[in-house]
């Protein structure tokens, strides 16, 4: 479709953009700052937030592979939750992600003022500015090259740290361990929510796993590679700089794990150290304009806001418009505001995001989509997920009345911006309402699903595995699928299709019927074990028919052979030769698949026998010229 972003992503760039952006202010400023309020449990606070990241870990990952679509949490909250979740989620997203890169962006200034303190405020911010602007230049250019960019530094990054962690080993003190709990417990609690903000980076590849290439392996690949190898990182480095630096020297740090390097390397450390940090905040910058604008260009897609955002650059297939909208926004917060207290916002907007994301699995595993397949399947347990979405909620309370107020403030614009302006341009539809009409009326059925949700599902399954839809898919879209319940044998089966293709293409039951009979005759088309494809040619001209048939019992084809489980019906006017011929090679490479029956047995109704054969891996060729 003309407005797919292409896949240039692989797996090394999907997990530098989440690596890239957790490597930053989480690591390198929010320790000096988090110290001060916590002492030495900053080492726990980490853990423990790690710990509590777990179950949006597996959610955000499940939800990504069945629904890779730009813009991430966004998506599933809007097809999940409904319109109003989902404005929320995407503002959320785009907020909270736009507020880290700005904040990671003015992180440059601020380790500039280790080399030369005299450096004006004014030149600090300039600078920054300077920096979104060409970030944003360079994600214009291409995902592709702001990709390799962030590969490159993210991999000098991390080797640069693990020489920090193994040159200051030596110096660690373990009196400086003391005291572990020093400021409290409500003070520790607080701070857990505050370095959720470090975790941003996951949300980074939800919100462009559209792009990632062979997205139903990479993408849960890619997360759970960079949330334990950071994680494993931030322990280690935030450890070592307690144990290396003295607490007065600690307390109120902005460049906390600089002066650690000063600490033991003198001035030589403290300028690696520096140039090292600035490197994180400018992979955090990369990335964050890379993901954040993906979701305007989401929710201007859905209709939630002006379409003005889904514009595509020929050339690159960039959402050029909705890149420059965030850059603009990013360089505009850099210039105007002191962004403390946003960072704050972001965690708990943050937070916000990952109870919608944990909601949202409850939610679609309570329902039977045939199209719902992610490759991740989540380990999950409801009262999990529950529990996660409670201590979310109780963390952004911890961060005190302010931010709370600043966060419900935000969510408010949100619904009224959907009241007055999105419910009349977007589909409202979703299957939480789906949902509640089935937990009212107990008697609906329980395969009964909705349509938009179910034709989105698969198309982004297609685009999941790669697939470019060609005349075969279409066929089998306009053609029948149809169960058997019961054992019959060749005769009966000939007489039930024969019936549920009359009416398709004009002929008579008996006529199709006989057709069939006559070419069983010349040769059996129980072409393999349990397989059968019998084919036949009708009168007139322009006319082609397929139908998808599983016989669950088994169909008797041929007295000394398994019984048929699988029957792939063809029938095409003698015009349609060319497109009989290779609609026989499609089917032929279909069933030789290993993993064909286990597909096809696992279909959960006639229907969803439909996109087992469309998502089935084949050749797949243009529309074949009738000669």
């Amino acid at each position: 479709m003309k407005d797919k972003l292409d896949k240039n992503i692989s797996l090394l760039t999907a997990f530098s953009i989440a690596a890239g952006a957790m490597i930053s202010s989480g690591l390198f400023v929010l320790p000096g700052v988090v110290y001060t309020k916590t002492g030495p449990a900053i080492i726990l606070v980490y853990f423990l937030a790690g710990l509590l990241m777990i179950p949006t870990l597996f959610a955000q990952s499940e939800l990504a592979t069945a629904m890779p679509k730009a813009g991430g949490a966004y998506i599933y909250s809007k097809r999940i939750l409904g319109g109003s979740a989902g404005m929320i989620a995407g503002f959320t997203n785009w907020f909270s992600i736009a507020m880290k890169t700005s904040f990671a962006l003015i992180g440059i200034g601020t380790f500039l003022t280790l080399m030369n303190p005299e450096v004006p405020e004014i030149q600090i911010r300039l600078l920054a500015a300077g920096a979104a602007i060409f970030f944003t230049i360079i994600n214009l250019f291409s995902t592709k090259h702001a990709g390799n960019l962030q590969t490159i530094m993210v991999l000098i990054l991390l080797a640069i740290l693990t020489l920090f962690l193994i040159s200051g080993y030596p110096q660690i003190k373990l009196t400086h361990y003391q005291n572990f709990f020093a400021k409290g417990r409500s003070a520790f609690f607080a701070a857990v929510g505050m370095v959720f903000i470090s975790f941003g980076g996951l949300i980074n590849i939800a919100s462009m796993s559209e792009e990632i290439k062979k997205s139903g392996k990479n993408i849960p690949k890619a997360m759970f590679l960079a949330f334990f190898i950071m994680m494993g990182f931030y322990i280690l480095v935030i450890a070592s700089v307690v144990g290396i630096l003295p607490h007065d020297i600690l307390t109120d740090n902005l460049a906390p794990v600089s002066i650690a390097a000063k600490y033991y390397a003198g001035n030589i450390g403290l300028v690696l150290m520096s140039i090292t940090a600035m490197l994180a905040f400018v992979t955090t910058a990369n990335a964050g304009i890379m993901s954040a604008s993906r979701a305007p260009l989401a929710m201007g897609r859905d209709g939630l806001i002006p379409d003005f955002f889904t514009e595509l650059s020929y050339k690159h297939r960039i959402p050029y418009k909705s890149v420059i909208f965030t850059g603009s926004f990013i360089t505009a917060v850099i210039l105007a505001l002191h962004i403390d207290t946003l960072v704050k916002v972001a965690s708990a907007m943050m937070l916000f995001l990952f109870i919608l994301t944990n909601f949202s699995l409850i939610v679609i595993r309570k329902l039977s989509l045939r199209n719902y397949k992610p490759t991740f399947k989540a380990p999950f347990f409801p009262y999990l997920q529950i529990f996660a979405i409670v201590i979310y909620l109780l963390l952004i309370y911890q961060m005190g009345p302010k931010i709370l107020l600043m966060t419900i403030f935000m969510m408010l614009i949100c619904l009224g911006w959907y009241y007055f302006y999105a419910r009349e341009h977007a589909d409202s539809r979703s299957a939480l309402i789906l949902l509640i009409k089935r937990i009212a009326d107990e008697k609906l059925p329980k395969e009964m699903y909705n349509e938009s949700i179910e034709e989105e599902l698969f198309e982004l399954l297609q685009h999941r595995e790669e697939i470019m839809e060609d005349f075969f898919d279409k066929i089998v879209k306009k053609g029948i699928a149809l169960d058997i319940d019961e054992e019959i044998n060749k005769d009966t089966f000939f007489k039930i299709i024969s019936e549920k293709l009359s009416t398709r293409i004009g002929q008579s039951k008996e006529m199709i019927y006989d057709e069939f009979l006559n070419r069983e005759r010349e040769s059996s088309t129980n072409v393999a074990p349990r397989i059968a494809i019998p084919h036949i040619i009708i009168p007139g001209e322009d006319r082609f028919q397929l139908a998808l048939v599983r016989a669950k019992k088994g169909i008797k084809w041929e007295e000394k052979s398994e019984p048929v489980k699988a029957v792939f019906v063809l029938m095409g006017s003698l015009d349609k030769r060319d497109t009989h011929l290779k609609a026989l090679m499609a089917v032929s490479q279909i069933v030789q698949n290993e993993k064909f029956f286990q597909k096809w047995e696992s279909a959960e109704n006639a229907k969803d026998l439909c996109s087992v054969i469309m998502l089935m891996p084949r050749s797949r060729v243009s529309k074949p010229e009738n000669k």
